[in-house]
């Protein structure tokens, strides 16, 4: 009785031992796949032109290493199968956006959906826990974003003149510029505020937003709103 429970325990550590090699063979085999192998540093063909380097410093903390060709492979990701997690998932990311070849395609309010959902994504900050956002770098991350677009666009708005003030362009070319370029404008336009104080709040929550509005501009905005 003793040899016959002997023998499929010798025959489970013999398939054990099997499947143990099968595995280092494929594991083996698998790093000879091209795919995701290329590691090319590629120049900066048309690079995003930051206004603000400290939403660049946080761009390039938090998402440079998928959105631009900027990309830092540790050691970890050169080898299958994870390589090949890695490369489909930067190939994907700068398709969306690439802060070394931009294109212009993401937005404000794109930028601020990607930060306030799972970007950057679990996987990658468990791995780089530093690289995770705080509130307050979102928000000076979506500013720096929106005045950079902005200057891009042809410059920041200048300080408008009293007479321009007081007639309404100077805060009409201001709403357009801040609010124009992520939504509708038509309601800041619209707006009509019952003291200074409830015009404050609107600016203050614009800001909030992602809008980059200078003091001298806050000041027009109170006038036009208080009209």
């Amino acid at each position: 009785m003793a040899k016959a429970s002997a023998r499929p325990k010798r025959s489970r550590r013999k398939i054990a031992l099997w499947t143990i090699v099968g595995l280092i063979a494929l594991f083996v085999v698998i790093q000879f796949v091209p795919y995701g192998r290329d590691r090319t540093s590629v120049a900066a063909a048309n690079p995003f032109q930051w206004s603000s380097p400290t939403a660049e410093a946080i761009a390039k903390a938090s998402c440079y290493d998928c959105h631009s060709n900027e990309t830092t492979w540790w050691w970890a990701v050169k080898i299958a199968p994870f390589s090949w997690l890695a490369e489909h998932d930067v190939r994907r990311a700068r398709e969306i956006a690439n802060f070394s070849d931009w294109n212009g395609a993401l937005t404000t309010e794109g930028l601020r959906h990607a930060i306030n959902g799972n970007m950057p994504p679990l996987q990658y900050t468990l791995l780089h826990p530093q690289a995770k956002l705080s509130d307050a770098e979102k928000q000076t991350l979506v500013r720096g974003f929106q005045a950079s677009l902005t200057d891009n666009a042809g410059g920041s708005t200048p300080a408008p003149s009293p007479s321009a003030a007081s007639s309404g362009s100077g805060a009409t070319a201001v709403i357009n510029a801040r609010c124009g370029s992520c939504h509708s404008a038509d309601p800041a336009l619209q707006y009509h505020a019952s003291s200074a104080a409830q015009a404050k709040a609107l600016i203050d929550a614009m800001v909030q937003q992602g809008a980059a509005v200078s003091a001298a501009e806050e000041q027009t905005l109170i006038k036009y709103y208080t009209r």
